[in-house]
């Protein structure tokens, strides 16, 4: 029976992301709790799935409402993929004996769902178990609303077994770990972890010389959970900058600055508009550093509670996520604080174990997938031989929406309704290089950015070519035709907006448009900005 309802919840949960076939989650743990009459967290730890008890990590300290100590660790199971994760204790003196604490990833709506299960106290027999609602106040106090995981990063995790990555273990935690395997066998709570014995393995937590050198290395346990949880919080972060009404504008510079080997922020930026954010950006940095700097300096600290354990660990200021949170912060309007796994508050650490794949960025394309279909398929070209077809195009695609949208607020700050607003009511935030200006929503609905667009003098050329025969037909002549095209008419480099960006420019080498004319800088910079601008007033 309880396969047969792991299957069929596991079938309909799961099946649209290509999960395994019988995915554990909250729906499967209270048809267990309901089916197999479970009154006692031993009972609910005896039918939990295999896969769920065969990963898990063990903490020695706890700052969570279950207590902690070297000989009755907390015990995180968190399963095959880090989607549900469920915590207990191991002695009735410890706070939170009584309780089951669980955290789900919803991967539809891609949040956190944290609750807390309090099991009836020994001879109270027949009192029912309570649930909490999801996320309530015990639990948003240390992980925040929306509620977010918290698990420090690499390459320190100080309390849990295994503090340093891939490091040996302390005296401390080998005998801790020593007398905890001892019992675990006949423990009426631990004895239901599978395989637990390979802990006594120094191997789990330092790989050794053949094993790196064959390149058979598993990541120890906190750092199997490090990476499970940094792949689910990208997919959450993706999400909440996707749901900002700024998200088409920036995305694509949100994504070549998680691509760091794109090129610098600046790249994605209309010149005259980066003028107006780099010194903002300056300041960003520094104030990342001093954040991280910081926690560094209380993250060691932790690590000396109860004992000299082990040295202090310095942790990296460098930040390859400062691009982002910049655009986030400052653009979209997001707080980024809660984005790390980070146990101390106030911090931007997202150090994480390495990984094959980059889950913010592909959490990105996924978002993006539905507003610009070309990004699959240009991302298969981000390797080291196709990073600059890639990177070339995010670039022109940021600059092209940027410059777009700073005419538009350009052409609203000249406007009529733009004057009359001044500064009150409710209305969008169009950003330009040096002030936010307010507009109001029915203008901003109402104005087309195609009013505003000059058309170059250059642009005969391209009529007398591929208006008359001599070139392929397109329609420079007619704005609004040309303006569809742009963005939907296939091409070699793209969309026509992107062939045409390339062929205007050295890139193109023999093949650059006009063919046979040295045209001046400045006016194909004419041509390329009316091109730019145009695609993006259909948007």
């Amino acid at each position: 029976m309880r396969r047969l309802h792991c299957f069929l919840v596991g079938t309909a949960a799961w099946a649209a992301f290509g999960g395994p076939v019988c995915a554990f989650n909250f729906t499967s743990l209270q048809a267990l709790l309901q089916q197999e009459h479970i009154a006692t967290v031993e009972q609910l730890l005896a039918v939990l799935p295999e896969a769920q008890r065969s990963h898990y990590t063990l903490m020695f300290e706890s700052r969570s409402l279950q207590g902690a100590s070297i000989d009755n660790p907390r015990v995180i199971l968190f399963g095959p993929d880090g989607r549900f994760i469920l915590t207990f204790n191991g002695s009735p003196d410890q706070p939170g004996f009584s309780s089951v604490e669980t955290m789900e990833f919803d991967g539809y709506t891609k949040t956190f769902r944290l609750r807390e299960l309090q099991f009836p106290d020994p001879g109270r027999g027949g009192t029912p178990i309570v649930l909490s609602e999801p996320n309530p106040t015990r639990c948003t106090r240390c992980h925040g609303s929306p509620a977010q995981p918290v698990w420090d990063t690499m390459p320190l995790w100080p309390g849990a077994y295994g503090e340093r990555y891939r490091a040996a273990l302390s005296p401390e935690e080998r005998a801790g770990l020593s007398a905890f395997l001892a019992k675990q066998p006949t423990h009426p709570r631990y004895r239901y972890l599978l395989d637990a014995q390979r802990l006594s393995d120094p191997g789990v937590f330092r790989a050794s010389a053949p094993s790196v050198y064959s390149g058979r290395v598993a990541e120890p346990p906190n750092a199997e959970l490090a990476a499970d949880l940094a792949r689910l919080q990208s997919q959450a972060i993706a999400r909440q900058l996707a749901a900002q009404p700024l998200f088409p504008a920036y995305q694509y510079a949100l994504l070549g600055a998680v691509d760091s080997g794109c090129g610098p922020l600046a790249d994605f930026y209309p010149a005259a508009l980066w003028r107006g954010e780099h010194h903002a950006f300056e300041r960003f940095v520094t104030e990342t550093e001093v954040a991280n700097a910081r926690q560094a300096q209380l993250k060691g600290a932790r690590g000396h509670g109860g004992g000299a354990r082990m040295a202090p660990v310095s942790v990296s200021t460098v930040n390859a996520w400062v691009p982002l949170r910049f655009v986030a912060e400052m653009a979209l309007g997001i707080p980024t604080r809660a984005w790390t796994l980070a146990l101390e508050s106030g911090t931007y650490d997202f150090t994480a174990p390495p990984l094959p794949t980059q889950p913010l960025r592909d959490a990105l394309l996924a978002e993006m997938s539905a507003r610009d279909p070309m990004m699959f398929d240009l991302v298969s070209y981000a390797s080291a031989w196709g990073a600059a077809r890639y990177c070339a195009y995010l670039q022109r695609r940021s600059i092209a929406a940027l410059s777009a949208r700073q005419n538009t607020a350009q052409v609203m700050a000249a406007s009529p309704h733009a004057a009359a607003a001044g500064g009150g009511g409710q209305g969008a935030s169009l950003h330009t290089a040096d002030v936010a200006l307010p507009v109001p929503v029915e203008a901003a609905a109402t104005l087309s950015p195609m009013a505003a667009l000059v058309r170059p003098a250059a642009l005969q050329m391209c009529v007398n070519c591929h208006e008359t025969g001599t070139a392929p037909s397109l329609p420079f002549s007619d704005p609004a035709r040309l303006t569809h095209e742009l963005q939907a008419r296939p091409a070699a480099h793209g969309v026509l907006l992107d062939e045409i960006l390339f062929r205007l420019s050295a890139a193109a080498g023999p093949r650059r448009m006009p063919l046979g004319t040295n045209l001046p800088d400045e006016e194909r910079r004419a041509l390329e900005r009316y091109f730019t601008a145009l695609a993006a007033s259909s948007r």
